[in-house]
């Protein structure tokens, strides 16, 4: 167990020490009000990957702007509505809703009454993720929302179990491998929410070589439980850039790349039948530890059961023979 970095509560009833709160979460940031009447509440809770925040929050027409926060902030609206705008996009967030605040982007947030959860990620938590530790990192992230339900949900409920870690059972929180999975479920959560990326990938100039270095890994590895973060990884390239050139190149995912160069193989083996031959051993041989599975998907691809294809390339060398 180690102890938290920092734990602290702030109450402020006035812009310029809202201000200097928030700035704790975003680094730079500051805090307006229509009215001279201002309730604001935050408490933070911060560690080396990932703070999380909440604030209460009254008052009219309040705006928390920021240049730019050096973390990648994820939140969610706990209650009331907020307004987010990121240049000349703005959308409305109520109660459930879940906004992106983008790393080292200009963002503002709007509302009379809110409440909201903030998890702020720092660049080397985010960066590990989609597989691009030790190199240069700038994180693209074109949406301010979720893509879709399915995602949002998948996201809320690790940002549930999250803050009731962190507010109600802090003693569990501090222990090393429970709060280093709940973090990295969330920082999962939201790259597959938000679709981010590394954008040094998306020069193209290195397409063609990243694709060749990650089919070349795949042949090597056909027989082998391999998955796309491994292929990734020995690509020097993360799983989201993976997908991205794979996209690009070959109008495909890097699993469906892999299953078809499997199938190949299984069906030039097949083929070329040896003594002893089974298709169990063949679809072994390709990765696949299920036959049922190997079957489903090697008729799926080739109209036929692969029994059916070792039976003709048996009786064709019986013929010849």
């Amino acid at each position: 167990m180690v102890d938290l970095v920092i734990s602290e509560r702030i109450e402020a009833s006035d812009p310029r020490s809202a201000s200097e709160a928030l700035r704790s979460v975003f680094g730079e940031g500051v805090v307006t009000a229509e009215s001279p009447v201002l309730r604001y509440v935050q408490a933070s809770l911060v560690d080396d990957g990932i703070s999380v925040t909440r604030i209460t929050s009254s008052g009219t027409a309040v705006r928390a702007t920021t240049p730019g926060s050096p973390d990648l902030v994820a939140f969610l609206v706990r209650s009331g509505r907020v307004r987010l705008s990121r240049d000349a996009e703005e959308v409305l967030l109520e109660e459930g809703g879940i906004g992106l605040l983008p790393m080292g982007e200009a963002a503002e947030l709007r509302w009379d009454e809110v409440g909201l959860d903030l998890f702020s990620f720092p660049l080397t938590s985010i960066s590990r993720l989609l597989g691009a530790e030790g190199r240069s990192v700038r994180v693209h992230a074109p949406f301010l929302v979720p893509q879709n339900a399915a995602l949002a949900d998948y996201w809320r409920r690790f940002a549930s179990g999250l803050t009731f870690q962190v507010l109600n059972q802090p003693e569990l929180y501090q222990r090393d491998l429970l709060r280093g999975q709940l973090v990295d479920a969330l920082a999962a959560a939201t790259i597959e929410a938000f679709g981010l990326s590394d954008v040094s990938e998306g020069d193209t100039t290195q397409d063609q070589d990243t694709v060749r270095r990650a089919v070349a890994f795949m042949i090597a590895h056909l027989g082998d439980p391999i998955s796309v973060m491994q292929v990734a990884m020995a690509t020097g390239i993360s799983v989201r850039g993976l997908q991205l050139v794979f996209s690009r190149e070959l109008a495909s995912t890097p699993v469906a790349h892999l299953r078809r160069l499997r199938l190949d193989g299984a069906r030039a083996t097949l083929r070329a039948p040896v003594k002893g031959m089974t298709v169990g051993g063949v679809g072994r041989s390709f990765g696949y530890s299920n036959l049922g599975r190997f079957s489903a998907h090697y008729r799926d691809e080739f109209d036929e059961a692969p029994s059916r294809t070792l039976q003709q390339a048996l009786d064709h060398a019986s013929r010849s023979a």
